[in-house]
């Protein structure tokens, strides 16, 4: 593994130069073997589309092959290798930030989190209807990049991304089967729980302890159990969803700096305040001002 690549978003040393990319989201629309293929390592979500042949390529040291009509999701920070692919092969690839995925599904995230935190990759294949979706959406998607269309453009492109996001959540709904053992499962369970409780609290700024408590464990089982599922603690996974909060009605909703404080369980303007900066770098209406002009 000593030529292992850390490596954020695709460029000509590996895959191929991106039709698309804006730091948050890579497309490449005709994936190609490229003969400087390497290892590497994507700090980014992999979701390869599979419109005719097939592409195999290891993930983590284990072995996929996607068809006609599939779609892979590959879990953040996961090292690939060993690419092969048929002489026909029409792939599509997005590389996503996961902070993307969590704000362009607001609040619909928790199935996200759980497929690639419990899972870690998922191979779905899509029914007649989603494969219509698809198609569809990669015309409108390609028109926009290949277009040039100007004035808006990162945000058309970003909303078709988020329809698209949302076709493969419901087939994540519907083919989604978790296979394990029963000591496992009951792990997964709790970890599914969590997300579940956390991400349905109006008020997520809670102590770890409320969680745990909710849950019927301790907070250090609790801990321990998502650092090893989803390589992160209870207590990081509340802070992403308070962030993802604080974000959302920065920048989604109209209501005052101090209502918003209030309503996400902050006691007063001063404590918000605070966190914000420390979490973002700049006061609330600073950074709100950032959000909207980005």
């Amino acid at each position: 593994m000593n030529n292992r690549i850390p490596y954020v978003g695709l460029t000509e040393n590996n895959f191929q130069e991106p039709d698309y990319k804006d730091g948050d989201l890579t497309i490449i629309n005709h994936l190609r073997y490229h003969p400087h293929m390497r290892p590497i390592q994507l700090d980014m979500v992999f979701v390869a589309v599979c419109f005719e042949g097939e592409f195999t390529f290891d993930m983590d040291g284990h072995e996929y092959t996607i068809f006609k009509d599939d779609i892979f999701i590959g879990h953040p920070n996961a090292i690939y290798d060993n690419f092969v692919m048929s002489k026909n092969l029409d792939c599509k690839l997005l590389c996503i930030k996961r902070s993307l995925i969590m704000s362009m599904l607001y609040p619909n995230q928790p199935l996200w989190n759980k497929s690639l935190f419990l899972d870690k990759h998922n191979l779905l294949h899509l029914t007649p209807i989603d494969t219509q979706l698809r198609g569809h959406l990669f015309a409108l998607l390609m028109f926009n990049i290949q277009e040039k269309t100007g004035a808006f453009q990162k945000e058309m492109i970003h909303a078709i991304v988020r329809v698209l996001l949302y076709g493969i959540s419901r087939t994540l709904t519907q083919q989604l089967k978790v296979k394990s053992t029963r000591e496992t499962n009951q792990r997964k369970i709790l970890f599914d729980n969590f997300i579940t409780l956390l991400s349905s609290s109006e008020v997520k700024r809670q102590p770890l302890a409320y969680y745990a408590d909710k849950l019927c464990v301790s907070p250090r089982y609790l801990t321990m159990v998502c650092r090893d599922l989803s390589k992160k603690t209870a207590f990081e996974w509340i802070s992403e969803y308070v962030q993802n909060d604080v974000r959302y009605y920065l920048l989604h909703s109209n209501i005052t700096i101090k209502e918003i404080a209030l309503k996400l369980g902050f006691c007063n303007l001063s404590f918000f305040g605070k966190y914000v900066r420390e979490n973002f770098g700049a006061s609330p209406s600073e950074f709100r001002k950032h959000l909207k002009e980005k």
